[in-house]
């Protein structure tokens, strides 16, 4: 009986020292990484949802649409009334929303196709293409898809911006913090009256 007893207790401490070292933290617990850390200024990538748009109950224009060639994953709309009008997206069978701006929540044209619409296929990761661009500290723009180039030093364009005379250029997305250089223009001139940089808070894919 004396050398159970003995036992019983030689095995409670072994248990008890075993428990207190299960619970003691390392000196590196504190400096153990948690999880995917947030890059605090990186450009936002948002994907655009047009069902929860504001599409209007404005009349819209009859236009046979195709998948366009510019934004992969949208539609182009030739209008009836003339010129045509992209990226459109379709807002069901019967509508589709064409121009959106995710920032103002307001439209360029409304269209109602005049034919089915042909299906499409969500552009692959490497093809998606922002259409819309809001910068931190300037204009929001809009990708430039008409038929007439504006040439700023020597280069086209790439977006229509909401300031006047004001034209994005570039993108640089080598970093978390997308780059965009804005061109204005004189407009007695044509010219380049001024060239700046600002970063890009959020830009809109398919």
């Amino acid at each position: 009986m004396i050398t159970s007893h003995r036992l019983t207790r030689g095995v409670l401490f072994v248990l008890a020292t075993v428990a207190l070292a299960g619970c003691a933290s390392t000196p590196n617990d504190s400096a153990a990484p948690i999880g995917p850390q947030e890059i605090v200024g990186a450009t936002e990538l948002l994907p655009f949802d047009v069902t929860t748009f504001p599409a209007g109950n404005d009349a819209a224009v009859a236009g046979t649409c195709a998948a366009s060639a510019v934004v992969p994953g949208t539609y182009r709309c030739e209008l009836d009334t003339g010129g045509a009008d992209e990226p459109c997206f379709a807002l069901g069978a019967t509508r589709l929303v064409c121009g959106p701006n995710p920032v103002a929540g307001s439209v360029r044209t409304l269209v109602s196709p005049s034919a089915p619409l042909p299906s499409l296929l969500p552009p692959p990761p490497d093809q998606r293409i922002e259409f819309f661009v809001q910068l931190r500290d300037g204009p929001s723009c809009a990708i430039r898809t008409g038929p007439e180039p504006v040439i700023v030093g020597g280069a086209a364009a790439t977006f229509d911006c909401d300031a006047p005379y004001t034209y994005l250029t570039t993108v640089d997305k080598s970093g978390p913090t997308w780059r965009a250089t804005l061109v204005t223009l004189d407009p007695a001139t044509g010219g380049a009256s001024a060239t700046t940089t600002s970063d890009v808070a959020r830009a809109w894919v398919p």
